[in-house]
């Protein structure tokens, strides 16, 4: 059963014989003949045949126990790594799109100085996606919003704690506070009521999305409407607008970064960050792994490199826009 169990695997991903066999480099005849043994031995169909690949509960069985055995391979090679003090290897992370810009360049920088012989693979995906790959084992580990799963065979470690932000351009807060200006600037800093900011256009993240939701939640709880003129998938898009003046638009703390950044550019417009006055709600930023995944050295140095550059948006100096 366990002789090239990664065959049935991509049979099971693939639902088709001649996409599996190319995804293994391995010819259609090779394949279908490896199928067709196994099914024998065991006196069972582990596929529908028709009109694609589908497996039978017997085949549902089998995925599942080969994907325990191909975790227990890789978790076995990364004990026998380190007893070889191997500095070879892969490493497989998975991170959403927009953190990506944030956090990755310097993580990759920084492992590739430590570990130049070891490969490390990055995907970016949604986290539902992410999350999926992680639990297929297809993935070592994602980082992700720990609000975007809920499973119990996956752990995690929280590595940062995020506030929301309103983050709006001086041209806009002079046209919608026209009397308050400069002298807002001192109470907004403390905290926005959103209460005030009815009238000013924003630029949100789609529903679903963890700023979104955390924005609906307020919204309904205090009664108030805010004018929500389009609806975006990426949050760097969204404060690139807002510093043309389009509209207002809301950040979690490790988005601060790009604030300041924007903010270096002269023909921008200035940017501010004001955190939201009542909203006690927060977005733990969470590094997830399958339940008993073990990392050889490397990965775990991978691991503490995370939680350093993710901890170093908790610095209150990065307030200083």
């Amino acid at each position: 059963m366990f002789n090239n169990y990664h065959y049935f695997i991509a049979l099971a991903e693939e639902e088709n014989i001649s996409r599996a066999a190319e995804k293994l480099f391995i010819s259609h005849q090779c394949l279908s003949k490896y199928l067709k043994n196994l099914e024998a031995e065991y006196n069972l169909s582990f596929f529908d045949r028709t009109p694609s690949l589908r497996l039978t509960p017997a085949g549902q069985a089998m995925l599942e126990t080969l994907r325990q055995v191909d975790f227990l391979e890789q978790n076995l090679n990364s004990q026998l790594d380190d007893i070889r003090f191997s500095k070879k290897g892969k490493i497989r992370l998975g991170v959403t799109e927009g953190r990506s810009r944030i956090v990755i360049p310097d993580v990759i920088a920084q492992f590739r100085k430590m570990y130049p012989e070891v490969v490390l693979e990055v995907k970016y995906a949604d986290s539902v996606h992410l999350s999926d790959l992680v639990l297929k084992n297809e993935l070592d580990l994602a980082l992700m919003n720990r609000n975007d799963f809920n499973h119990s065979q996956l752990s995690f470690r929280v590595l940062l704690k995020e506030q929301l932000y309103l983050v709006i351009s001086e041209p806009l807060l002079r046209q919608y506070f026209p009397k308050a200006w400069p002298d807002c600037l001192g109470s907004f800093k403390k905290g926005v009521d959103l209460a005030k900011f009815t009238e000013v256009p924003f630029i949100m993240l789609q529903k679903g999305l963890s700023s979104r939701d955390c924005i609906e939640s307020y919204q309904r709880a205090r009664g108030i409407h805010l004018n929500c003129t389009m609806e975006l998938l990426q949050p760097d898009l969204c404060y690139m607008m807002t510093a043309r003046d389009y509209a207002a638009s809301f950040c979690w703390t490790m988005y601060l970064s790009q604030i300041r950044q924007i903010n270096s550019d002269p023909l921008l417009s200035h940017l501010y960050a004001f955190p939201i006055r009542g909203l006690r709600e927060t977005n733990e930023v969470v590094l997830i792994t399958l339940l008993g995944k073990k990392l050889p050295g490397y990965g775990r140095d991978l691991v503490r490199l995370l939680e350093t550059d993710c901890q170093a948006f908790t610095n209150p100096g990065i307030m200083d826009l």
